[in-house]
C-alpha cells in the first residue's frame, strides 16, 4: 500500500469507525434465541482472511467457530454453541471493546502527523500502542493473557508482541507498519457475531472488494442457492466429487453444498471432467442451476420473454420470471453472459426469503 493510499485508507476508516453503531446486548440476546440459524448479510466466506483461520459451524451460535488449524486455534476448543460464553465478557463484548480502543490509533496517528513527527517514529508510536491496546484487552481474561504472552514468546522471542523493528523487516517499510497495526482479524469477528458491524472495515484494509464488484463462483452461487432452497445433504455424497479431477479445488466451506448438488444431479461438470469450482458463472448458467434447485415452484405472474435468453435455457427461465425470481434488467435483456455478482446472488436469495 503506498503512503497516499494509506492516508486515504485510514481517513476513511476512522470516518467509518467514529459513526458505527454496535448492536445491542438485547439484539444478541434475541438473534441467538431465534430457531432459524444466524445469517450475516455479507457472507464471511467470501473473505479469505477470515476462513483461513475459522470453519463453518452449524452449531455456532453465528455459524462459525475458530479452525484448530489457523491462527485462532487457541479458542478451537470452546464451546462456540454456547450462547452465554460467545456473547459474554470474554467473547463478543470483549471484541466490541477491543474494536473501540483501536479507534484511538487513529486519533493517535492524526496528532502525530499534526505535529510533523516523522514516519519512523509514527510507526513505532502506533506500533508500540497497538500492542498495549492488545494487552489490555485480555484485562478480563488472565488465563487467555498468558495464552498470548506464551504465543509472543514463541513467536517472537518475547512476551510483548511484535517489535517495530520485528515488523519492519516483515512488510518492508515504515507504512507498512503503521497499516499492519491497524490490521484486524475478520474470523474472529464473524465467531462473534461481529462481521456486519465491521464489514467497511475489511474493505478499508483491502480484505476484500464490495459485493457489487465482486464476482460470484460457481461454488459460491451452488452453495448460497442450496442453503436458501433447504437442500438436504444426500447420504451418498460423500463420493460425489471423485469423478471430477480438480475436486480438491472445492473449499472445504462450500464442500457440502457442492457434494449435494452434485450427488442430486443439480451440478454437473465439463467434458475434460473438471468441476472448475472457482470459476466464475454466467448469469443464465446460474438461473438453471437455481432452477434445479427449486423443482416445485409456482407461477405468481407471466414469464418474462427476454431477448438475449438462449434457447436451450428458455424453460427454465420462464419458470423461474414467471415465479418472481428473475427479472433482468427492465430493459428487455436478461444479461445472459454478464458475470453473476455476489451482489446479485443475495438479491436473488432475498426473493426466495419473501
Amino acid at each position: 500500500m503506498t503512503k497516499t493510499a494509506f492516508k486515504k485508507s485510514v481517513s476513511v476508516l476512522a470516518l467509518m469507525l467514529l459513526v458505527s453503531v454496535l448492536v445491542s446486548v438485547c439484539g444478541v440476546s434475541a438473534l441467538a434465541a431465534e430457531a432459524e440459524p444466524f445469517r450475516y448479510e455479507h457472507d464471511p466466506r467470501l473473505n479469505p482472511a477470515a476462513m483461513k483461520d475459522i470453519v463453518v459451524d452449524p452449531t455456532a451460535v453465528y455459524g462459525f467457530a475458530p479452525s484448530p488449524e489457523g491462527s485462532l486455534k487457541q479458542y478451537a476448543e470452546l464451546d462456540w454453541s454456547d450462547p452465554e460464553l460467545v456473547n459474554g465478557e470474554n467473547g463478543r463484548l470483549a471484541r466490541i471493546a477491543y474494536h473501540e480502543e483501536l479507534k484511538t490509533l487513529y486519533t493517535l496517528l492524526d496528532e502525530l502527523r499534526a505535529e510533523g513527527k516523522p514516519i519512523e517514529e509514527i510507526a513505532r508510536t502506533i506500533s508500540a500502542k497497538r500492542n498495549e491496546i492488545r494487552f489490555a484487552s485480555y484485562e478480563n481474561n488472565p488465563e487467555g493473557l498468558e495464552k498470548l504472552k506464551a504465543r509472543n514468546l514463541e513467536k517472537y522471542g518475547h512476551e510483548e508482541g511484535p517489535t517495530p523493528d520485528e515488523v519492519y523487516a516483515q512488510v518492508g517499510s515504515w507504512e507498512g507498519v503503521i497499516a499492519k497495526a491497524f490490521s484486524t482479524n475478520p474470523g474472529m469477528d464473524a465467531c462473534l457475531g461481529l462481521y456486519d458491524d465491521y464489514y467497511e472495515l475489511y474493505i478499508t484494509l483491502d480484505y476484500i472488494v464490495r459485493e457489487n464488484e465482486q464476482k460470484a463462483s460457481r461454488e459460491y452461487a451452488v452453495a448460497a442457492f442450496a442453503d436458501a432452497a433447504k437442500l438436504e445433504t444426500a447420504e451418498d455424497s460423500a463420493d460425489a466429487l471423485a469423478a471430477f479431477s480438480d475436486a480438491e479445488a472445492v473449499k472445504a466451506w462450500f464442500a457440502s453444498e457442492v457434494k449435494a448438488a452434485v450427488s442430486k444431479g443439480i451440478l454437473t461438470g465439463y467434458d475434460d471432467g473438471t468441476l472448475r469450482p472457482d470459476a466464475t458463472i454466467k448469469r443464465v448458467e446460474a438461473f438453471v442451476l437455481l432452477s434445479r434447485f427449486l423443482p416445485e415452484l409456482e407461477a405468481t405472474g407471466e414469464a418474462i420473454v427476454f431477448e438475449d435468453a438462449p434457447d436451450w435455457a428458455k424453460d427454465e427461465l420462464d419458470r423461474l420470471s414467471a415465479a418472481g425470481l428473475v427479472k433482468g434488467y427492465g430493459d428487455g435483456k436478461l444479461g445472459a453472459n454478464d458475470l453473476l455478482t455476489v451482489e446479485q446472488v443475495g438479491i436473488i436469495v432475498a426473493r426466495l426469503a419473501a
